[in-house]
Parts: structure tokens; sequence; C-alpha cells
């Protein structure tokens, strides 16, 4: 007979306190000394456990929407007759070898 128990205790895995804006983390010499302060509560307070979930987290490695806004490419229409977008397989035109890519400000 073999038991399973659904969403158990994990017994292992990092914090996501390691990986969150929001932490300020100070680490000594051994394992043991670690002190985990999350900033994303008023006031701040000290984290004693590993955090498996949290309701405020944000991840280091992800870009805010405003980021990702100041590094997107503007498509724009130069014309009626140009579509602007990707080309079907097949109905590409081989005469045209070369790409325009024009750089300017928003308007």
């Amino acid at each position: 007979m073999s038991v399973y128990a659904r969403n158990g205790t994990p017994l292992h895995g990092n914090s996501l306190c390691g990986t969150c804006v929001n932490a300020h983390i100070e680490r000594g010499d051994r394992e043991s000394e670690e002190l985990v302060i999350c900033q994303s509560t008023y006031p701040e307070h000290r984290v004693t456990f590993r955090v498996r979930e949290c309701s405020r987290y944000i991840e280091k490695q992800r870009e805010s929407l405003s980021e990702m806004k100041k590094i997107a490419w503007l498509l724009d229409e130069h014309g009626h007759t140009r579509k602007v977008g990707f080309v079907p397989p097949g109905k590409r035109q081989e005469t045209s070898s070369e790409i325009e890519l024009v750089l300017g400000k928003k308007r």
C-alpha cells in the first residue's frame, strides 16, 4: 500500500526571498548566518523561515511593463501597399533582399 500526500510540505528547496525584489538579504560566513528582511510590507519585518509562496513576490529578473515599453520595437506602415508584420511562407518577395529598419522617436 502506498501513501501519497497531495501538496505536502516540501523538505528542501530555495526560498522565494532569494529572487525577490523586496528582499534584503545578509549572509555571513556560515550557512546558518542569514538575515532576511521583507521590505514589501510596512513596517518591514524579519523572515525567519523558508518562503514557498508570497502574495507580494516580484522576481528580480523580470522587467516591468514600463521597462519593456522602453525596449519595444515600433512597427509602422509606409504607404498603403505595405503591411506591417510577418509574411507567411511562400508569399515572400524574392526580389527584395533588403530590410528597412527605421529608428526614430515615438510620435
